[in-house]
């Protein structure tokens, strides 16, 4: 989320001295709903959460400070009130790495928690309303790489950069636009994983050469059986959190869910066609079997937007109900792990932005060209390093773009 200039700005423009104010999970989760639609304070509690005295009081400190305004007043009010008052963001909090290092660890805790609620909170509007994957342009991609300190500052640069980009290709409330608008959502997050970096050098990277032979890909890159690999939610979810670690058919059982019996018929269904090998045997297995088999990807799970046009529209809900449970699940991880917030330069940002068509072309052209930037960095990285983990940080990176929903948006794009 970006910021307009304040009295005391910073390069976000949230000075040092407004930080710690705003290093409040309530107040930080009522400046992002803010952004995308006008609420009151007994609207936020009934929607959102909290106590009525402690949100109304939280609306009134960030009124008068110029973060949020009062855009109706209403009479009656929801909780029987005699007038209800009806808020509009103003401004949208971003910390730049200097102001967030001067918010303590246990807050920025806080805040980071409430950021990402509402971001998954956005997600999960789209999806109902059917909007997420209305565009099959939309970008949606978690990848998970080993990078040095430099490249790790060169990441963190490149999406502070697109955070700064978005407001120049928006579309101004005060001109008409030429074409359609697209009112969106973008999602930028970069932060230390969860995952052992020694674990995660262990799955498929994308720049490794395929295991499938070429005979079997089509021109687009998509193997045929692909498309029946990927249409069971089992499989489906099985490929995606292979991206993130090696994995065998007990232990998804015990993260993920569902019956061993019908996860190992799909882990080997989808070693037959291909798409994940066994890369360890242990004896004894995880519950006192015979054998354990530890499996990976063969190949990083995917798609560029014309590969995923040839996909049909239940194959391509599937996929993306896997790719958002289990990029939500790395998230959690890290937060319950303690690394999401380790680095004070990590990245995490949502912005809603209302774009002419080209514009949202661009965006997500932009985020498709950093999702390929990814395996350059990260094998500058293992150069630099002469692959000493020592000096590698496991980084996981979440980019979206999606068509949010409203009444704007609720016409089928062609």
């Amino acid at each position: 989320m970006t910021l307009s200039p304040r009295t005391e700005p910073s390069a976000f423009g949230v000075s040092a001295k407004m930080a710690r104010a705003l290093a409040d999970t309530w107040r930080i989760r009522i400046l992002a709903e803010l952004s995308v639609r006008t609420l009151s304070p007994s609207q936020f509690v009934a929607e959102v959460g909290g106590e009525l005295t402690d949100i109304a009081r939280s609306f009134r400190q960030l009124e008068e400070w110029g973060y949020v305004k009062l855009a109706e007043e209403r009479p009656g009010g929801r909780g029987g009130a005699a007038i209800e008052h009806v808020y509009e963001g103003v401004a949208k909090a971003h910390f730049d790495t200097a102001t967030w290092k001067t918010v303590a660890l246990s807050d920025r805790d806080a805040v980071s928690r409430s950021i990402l609620n509402s971001y998954f909170a956005r997600i999960s509007e789209a999806v109902r309303a059917g909007t997420f994957d209305q565009d099959v342009d939309r970008h949606l991609s978690w990848d998970a790489v080993a990078l040095d300190r430099l490249a790790w500052q060169q990441l963190g640069k490149r999406l502070d950069e697109v955070l700064d980009w978005l407001p120049e290709i928006a579309v101004d409330g005060s001109e008409a636009a030429v074409g359609e608008t697209v009112s969106a959502i973008v999602g930028l997050t970069s932060f230390r994983s969860a995952q052992p970096v020694d674990v995660l050098l262990k799955t498929a990277r994308r720049k490794e050469p395929l295991s499938t032979p070429k005979s079997e890909l089509s021109q687009i890159g998509i193997p045929p059986k692909l498309v029946k690999a990927l249409s069971n939610g089992w499989r489906c979810r099985i490929v995606m959190e292979l991206t993130a670690r090696p994995m065998s058919p007990s232990q998804f059982v015990e993260e993920i869910g569902g019956s061993i019996s019908h996860i190992s018929r799909c882990f080997r269904e989808l070693a037959d066609w291909g798409y994940v090998e066994v890369i360890e045997e242990r004896k004894g297995g995880r519950n006192g079997g015979g054998v354990e088999r530890i499996y990976r990807n063969t190949r990083r799970a995917y798609f560029d937007t014309p590969a995923w046009e040839a996909l049909p529209r239940l194959v391509r809900t599937e996929v993306s109900r896997s790719f958002l449970s289990s990029y939500h699940d790395r998230v959690v991880e890290a937060v319950e792990a303690g690394t999401f917030d380790a680095e004070t330069d990590r990245h995490l940002s949502w912005t809603p932005v209302v774009v002419e068509r080209p514009g949202w072309k661009q965006i997500c052209t932009v985020l498709g060209e950093i999702l390929d930037w990814l395996p350059e960095l990260e094998n500058e990285s293992l150069t630099r390093t002469q692959r000493d983990l020592r000096q590698l940080i496991p980084v996981m990176v979440g980019l979206t773009s999606f068509r949010s929903p409203g009444p704007e948006n609720t016409e089928p794009t062609t």
